[in-house]
């Protein structure tokens, strides 16, 4: 006899079938009927969780903030010993896991841009804003305190956090042929960084 599914592991995997389609087939690519089929129900209880795909590009988003929510404890304890080099460090090991962990994202994150679907500017707000603004915090500090000459510290952030994002997702999506975004990387990065920031 088939076990009923409870209504919150159902929507856990409706979610997690979602990101997989999307990521492989697009929002526009990906029909409701393979996505119900993909979960074993039909339609209309797709339908009971979710009444449409902008309410599934909603949970995708929540879900993912809900895994990575966690990430900002140990970046807040570096920024406060004040250590440039472990701080930048653990933020692009932490960019580099997060490509890692869930290769399926920024896949899914790239055609949602291209579909002009609104996925991605909510993932960018939900998620990485506060990242950013975590890292803005830190170099914006670190000018006050003489250790960094003056820029755009919101500037200076994004600029970070897009060397080492550019170099994952094009390892990503290009796989040996771009290299691999690693620690070494990751270390050299920050190197290249602090050089041009530092007083």
């Amino acid at each position: 006899m088939k076990t009923r599914m409870k209504s919150g592991d159902r929507r856990a995997a409706i979610v997690r079938a979602a990101i997989r389609l999307f990521a492989e087939k697009g929002f526009r690519g990906t029909t409701t009927r393979e996505l119900a089929a993909a979960v074993g129900v039909t339609e209309p209880v797709l339908y009971q969780h979710f009444r449409d795909k902008r309410a599934l590009h909603k949970a995708i988003v929540e879900a993912q903030a809900g895994e990575l929510g966690g990430d900002g404890g140990e970046l807040e304890q570096l920024a406060q010993a004040g250590d440039d080099r472990a701080f930048f460090r653990a933020a692009g090991g932490l960019i580099v896991s997060r490509f890692e962990s869930n290769p399926e994202i920024p896949r899914l994150l790239l055609f949602s841009a291209l579909e002009r679907q609104d996925m991605s500017e909510l993932f960018l707000e939900r998620i990485w804003a506060g990242f950013q603004k975590q890292m803005a915090g830190y170099i914006r500090r670190r000018i006050r305190e003489g250790g960094f000459r003056r820029v755009n510290a919101g500037a200076a952030a994004r600029g970070f956090i897009g060397m080492i994002s550019l170099h994952a997702f094009f390892g990503l999506l290009l796989g040996g042929r771009f290299g691999k975004a690693d620690r070494h990387l990751v270390e050299e990065m920050t190197e290249l960084f602090l050089d041009g920031i530092a007083r």
